[in-house]
């Protein structure tokens, strides 16, 4: 090998020697060496190759010195044989050159890009503590994972993945579109992902995180824990909402799926409407809710499992419905009724005893029981 080449594959060999033999001058004589392997055994592993030299050996060009150079061999198995058949060294020693050769340690030999891309699990894995920085890899797999957004959406294009596991606290960057990707957190109490105003995040998922900052659109969050939010369009999954606010600051339906609450005792999300412009549904929600600054036209609808909506005063216009088990009241705890309320169009259809009396009767407390008092209409 002329210096300055370090690194010898058994298939270079191979060809190398090939192509040697293959000239008009050396038809005649033996072969310089035997190769044998790669047999496709499936799954993408083929067996080694294992190459025996004929009375020939390997040398690098010898170096200047003083200093030695490390010069490795690898990709498979390396014998030789000297001209009566006895084994031999297959290594020619040159001046101030170290020869490392890396036999196989077993009969197969997986193909490297496989071996590779299965070993990220499907996504690149980022840590900020990490002590691992670049691409190359295995920085980006979970036994190094990687300490930069940059380095890791570099992994991720070169890859093909569009799945990143959190395992440390992630804050995303403003110079770098993210766009369609899938974040994957360690948990709604070890993951905080922050999405400052000016970064690009639209169509992306984020699941068993705590999420805060500002959404682009066509975003899902499921299994997460929901804080301080902006929030534009897409879909609000299983998640726990802290007693923080949500802002909705879109044009299209926002969707809250299968939510809870998760602040006990007094404390209660919000959902600030924004204003105007934004649709609101919210479907099996359990626990308490409010609403806040909703001046627009545009309809709410709220499924309970059980819980309470809470209306404030800056609600003062379109319609709200709510429905099932739990009640809806004022910000002083009044219970509002079907109607109208605060200039807003009230269908209030929960199931709670102020409603059952104010639909069936009147109520009465009778040694510390509720009665109701049916409404008789027409009578004489």
């Amino acid at each position: 090998m002329a210096s300055p080449s370090a690194e010898l594959t058994m298939q270079d060999l191979v060809d190398t020697c090939r192509e040697i033999e293959s000239q008009q001058w050396n038809l005649d004589d033996a072969h310089l060496l035997n190769a044998a392997g790669k047999e496709n055994l499936g799954g993408g592993v083929k067996v080694g190759i294992t190459v025996t030299l004929n009375n020939a050996r390997v040398a690098f060009e010898a170096r200047p010195g003083p200093a030695y150079d490390q010069c490795n061999i690898s990709g498979g198995n390396l014998v030789a044989i000297d001209d009566v058949g006895a084994d031999t060294n297959p290594i020619e020693p040159t001046a101030f050159t170290q020869i490392v050769l890396a036999n196989s340690s077993s009969a197969t030999l997986s193909e490297q890009a496989s071996i590779q891309y299965s070993s990220y699990s499907g996504g690149v894995s980022y840590d900020a503590t990490s002590p691992y920085s670049g691409t190359n890899y295995p920085v980006g797999t979970p036994q190094q994972p990687v300490n930069n957004v940059y380095d890791a959406a570099d992994i991720a294009l070169e890859r093909g993945f569009t799945v990143g596991y959190l395992i440390s606290d992630l804050t995303m960057v403003t110079d770098l579109p993210l766009s369609g990707f899938t974040f994957l957190g360690s948990g709604k109490d070890r993951t905080l992902i922050t999405i400052p105003d000016a970064a690009d995040v639209s169509e992306c998922t984020y699941l068993d995180a705590e999420v805060t900052g500002f959404l682009d659109g066509n975003n899902t969050l499921r299994d997460c824990l929901v804080s301080d939010l902006n929030y534009i369009k897409g879909f609000i999954e299983q998640c726990v909402l802290s007693p923080g606010t949500i802002t909705l600051a879109g044009t299209d339906i926002a969707h809250f799926l299968d939510c809870y609450s998760g602040q006990p005792g007094v404390g209660t999300p919000t959902i600030d409407c924004g204003g105007s412009g934004q649709e609101l549904a919210i479907r099996n929600y359990n626990g308490g809710i409010k609403l806040t600054n909703k001046s627009g036209t545009e309809n709410v609808s709220i499924d309970l499992n059980s819980g309470q909506v809470i209306l404030d005063n800056t609600v003062t216009a379109g319609t709200v419905v709510v429905r099932g088990v739990g009640k809806l009241i004022d910000i002083n705890g009044n219970h509002i009724h079907t109607g109208t309320w605060n200039g807003v169009t009230i269908v209030n259809e929960t199931v709670n005893i102020e409603e059952i009396a104010d639909q069936v009767g009147t109520a009465l407390l009778v040694d510390g029981k509720v009665l109701t008092v049916p409404k008789f209409i027409g009578l004489k």
